[in-house]
């Protein structure tokens, strides 16, 4: 099952700000009621210009009844935007792309790792602790697969058993060439401490790997700034929105 969950990121631009706020704050507070929707989560750049939306859910059947449940909150939030790309990754359907069809997504099939099952809600209402999570994305191009494949093997087996490690979920395009790592960590501390516990496996990953654009999504301290210099990554502030 943990390797059955699909994620859906947009990046955008804002055309109404205010009006996308009032929508997103509709939106986020839905899927948080629904089941099956883990993460429904918005950043901001550090310019104030542009939107990055990232959802994540359970499986294809999720998925589905989410987007069935298209209502005039969504209707307004993409006209507050102007959407500049979409991308699904994971295992889906034909239905699923047919239905993605009006946002022409790009597609990368599950590789490796995991997203672990969040717990059932026991009350209503997004936590303070599901606002603070940290997901770091990089897009990258294989310079040697195999030691790549060697190198998500461990990774994904050494942090399973962190506490705070919620995800590392590799995908690949439809071409092969490029691969897409989502990690989500449940705040600061969980980075950290999963970076320095597994120092050698990150940098067997990264060196079998010609990077692309890696980017935290967060709000985060110059500490942890300074900690992922080696990557050089960007970063997008924390708007909006749940990861469970």
């Amino acid at each position: 099952m943990e390797t059955d969950r699909i994620f859906v990121t947009m990046n955008a631009t804002f055309k109404n700000e205010e009006k996308c706020r009032v929508a997103m704050e509709t939106i986020v507070n839905d899927a948080h009621a629904a089941e099956g929707v883990n993460s429904h989560f918005w950043f901001r750049s550090e310019d104030g210009k542009s939107l990055f939306v990232l959802e994540q859910y359970d499986n294809k059947k999720a998925l589905v009844e989410a987007i069935k449940r298209f209502t005039s909150a969504r209707i307004s939030f993409f006209k507050s935007i102007k959407v500049t790309d979409v991308s699904v990754y994971g295992n889906v359907s034909t239905s699923i792309k047919l239905m993605f069809a009006p946002l022409s997504p790009r597609y990368s099939q599950y590789y490796g790792g995991y997203s672990k099952i969040a717990p059932k809600d026991q009350e209503p209402g997004i936590k303070e602790f599901e606002r603070k999570r940290i997901i770091v994305a990089t897009n990258a191009r294989f310079k040697d697969e195999e030691k790549a494949k060697v190198a998500i093997e461990k990774l994904a087996q050494d942090t399973y058993n962190e506490s705070g490690t919620n995800s590392h979920f590799w995908s690949r395009s439809k071409d092969g060439k490029t691969l897409y790592l989502l990690e989500l960590y449940a705040d600061e501390n969980a980075l950290t401490e999963h970076v320095m516990a597994n120092i050698s496996s990150r940098d067997a990953f990264f060196e079998s790997m010609e990077l692309d654009v890696v980017t935290v999504y967060a709000t985060v301290s110059d500490k942890t700034k300074q900690m992922l210099v080696p990557i050089n990554p960007q970063y997008m502030n924390y708007y909006g929105g749940y990861s469970k």
